[in-house]
C-alpha cells in the first residue's frame, strides 16, 4: 500500500463531537489474529447494560437522525480492511454501517460511540434482532416488520438481492410490528439486563416505525438542514459492493452476517453514549483495553471531524487517541464530503469519499501542524 502526502501546514486546532468504548477480554492474538471459529460463542460474554453505563458519558443532540448512513461510499475501503489488521478492538460511531466494518476487521469487541442516546437505543434493537434471526434473511424479516415464514425460501440467501426480493414477497404487518417491539423489549430487559425508560420505548418505537414506514427505501435525515435527496436509500446500500466487487454489506455474505450476529449474541457488540472530544469515553475505552492486553485495530470516525474542527474539540479529539492503546497498522476509517472540493480518492458518482489512514501518521502530522481544516485531515495523508 503506498500513501499520499502532502507538505504540513499551519496548525488550528477546534471543536466538538462523539466517542467512547469498552469490552472484556483475553491477551490479544499477534496480527491478523482474528478471533478463530468457535470461540465468539465459548468466551463469556460481558454485562453489556453495566458495561455501556460505566463508559458512558452525558447524552447530547445532533440534528440528524442517523437511522442509516448517508455514505454511499462506505465500502470504498473494505478491501484494505480485508488487508489490514484484525483482532483486538474496533471503535465506531453512528448506525449499521460499522458491521460492514466489523465484518472486515473481525474484532474481539467492538464499541459503537455516538452522542446520542438514539444510537445505543438503535443499536440494542439491533441486538434484538441478531438474537432471533440466524440469517440476513429473517434479520430484515424483523427489521421491516415482515412475518416471513420459519423456514429461508429457497434461493433467498443467493444475494443481496434475491435476499431483498425473498423478504419483499411477504407483506409487512402492524401485527408484526407490535411482536417485534415487544420481543425486543424483552430482550433489551430481559438478556441485556438495561432499564428502559417510558421515553426510551418511544424512541425505539419510532425508529421501528421508520423502517416500518418507508422499509428499503428510508433515508438520512436532517432536522436542521436540507435533507437532499442525493442521500442514499436503505436499498443502495444494502447492495453497494467494494471497488473490486469482492465485498458487500454484511448482510450480503452469511459468512460476514454469522460473524457479527455471533459478536451481538456474546454481548461484545457495546454501544455507548460519547463525545470523541469528551473526558471519559475514549479515555476509559482506552484504559480498559489496554489493562487486558488488547489494542484498537480500527476507529471509524466517519466525518465527526468535520464537527469537531467547527465547535473547538479537536485538540481534545486527538488527546483522546493519543490515549488509546494502538498498533503501527492501527487505522483510522474516515468519511469526507466534498460540499463542492474535490478530493483525488473519490469516485465518481458519490458525494463521499471514505479512506483509511493509520494512526501513528494522523498523530505524526498532528504534532508537526498539518491540520489547520476538516479538508486537511481528509487530504494530507491516507493509505492507498
Amino acid at each position: 500500500m503506498t500513501v499520499t502526502r502532502r507538505r504540513p501546514l499551519p496548525l488550528i486546532a477546534v471543536l466538538l463531537a462523539t466517542a467512547s468504548l469498552g469490552a472484556f477480554c483475553p491477551r490479544e492474538p499477534r496480527r491478523g489474529g482474528a478471533p478463530a471459529a468457535g470461540t465468539i460463542a465459548s468466551e463469556a460474554p460481558i454485562e453489556i447494560s453495566r458495561l455501556s453505563a460505566d463508559l458512558s458519558e452525558p447524552g447530547g443532540y445532533f440534528d440528524t437522525d442517523n437511522l442509516i448512513s448517508n455514505e454511499t461510499s462506505y465500502l470504498q475501503v473494505a478491501d484494505q480492511l480485508a488487508e489490514g489488521p484484525t483482532g483486538g478492538v474496533y471503535v465506531g460511531v453512528g448506525p449499521d454501517q460499522n458491521f460492514s466494518f466489523i465484518a472486515r476487521v473481525k474484532p474481539r469487541y467492538a464499541f459503537i460511540v455516538d452522542v446520542r442516546r438514539q444510537n445505543l437505543l438503535q443499536h440494542f434493537l439491533f441486538a434484538s434482532f441478531f438474537a432471533r434471526a440466524d440469517d440476513p434473511y429473517h434479520y430484515l424479516c424483523f427489521l421491516f416488520s415482515r412475518p416471513c415464514p420459519a423456514a429461508v425460501p429457497k434461493g433467498a440467501l443467493d444475494g443481496i438481492e434475491r435476499t431483498l426480493e425473498a423478504v419483499e414477497a411477504t407483506p409487512r404487518s402492524e401485527a408484526a410490528l407490535e411482536e417485534d417491539l415487544e420481543a425486543a423489549y424483552r430482550h433489551i430487559e430481559g438478556d441485556l439486563k438495561f432499564t428502559l425508560r417510558p421515553q426510551d420505548r418511544e424512541d425505539i418505537r419510532k425508529i421501528a416505525r421508520a423502517f416500518f414506514d418507508e422499509q428499503a427505501e428510508i433515508r438520512f435525515q436532517s432536522f436542521a438542514r436540507v435533507s437532499g435527496r442525493w442521500h442514499p436509500t436503505y436499498r443502495t446500500l444494502l447492495t453497494s459492493r467494494s471497488p473490486s466487487g469482492r465485498f458487500g454489506n454484511f448482510l450480503a455474505s452469511t459468512a460476514d452476517y454469522d460473524f457479527v450476529r455471533d459478536l451481538s449474541r456474546a454481548q461484545r457488540i457495546v454501544p455507548v453514549i460519547g463525545n470523541f472530544a469528551g473526558p471519559q469515553a475514549l479515555r476509559a475505552i482506552g484504559d480498559w483495553t489496554r489493562g487486558r492486553g488488547l489494542s484498537v485495530s480500527a476507529f471509524y470516525l466517519s466525518n465527526v471531524e468535520f464537527y469537531l474542527m467547527r465547535n473547538r474539540g479537536f485538540d481534545r479529539f486527538v488527546a483522546n487517541v493519543r490515549a488509546l492503546p494502538t498498533r503501527p497498522d492501527s487505522v483510522l476509517i474516515r468519511a469526507c464530503f466534498d460540499y463542492g472540493r474535490y478530493h483525488p480518492a473519490e469516485i465518481a458518482g458519490h458525494h463521499s469519499v471514505v479512506l483509511l489512514q493509520r494512526v501513528p501518521r494522523f498523530l505524526e502530522l498532528e504534532s508537526a501542524g498539518s491540520y489547520s481544516t476538516d479538508w486537511d485531515v481528509c487530504t494530507a495523508d491516507y493509505v492507498h
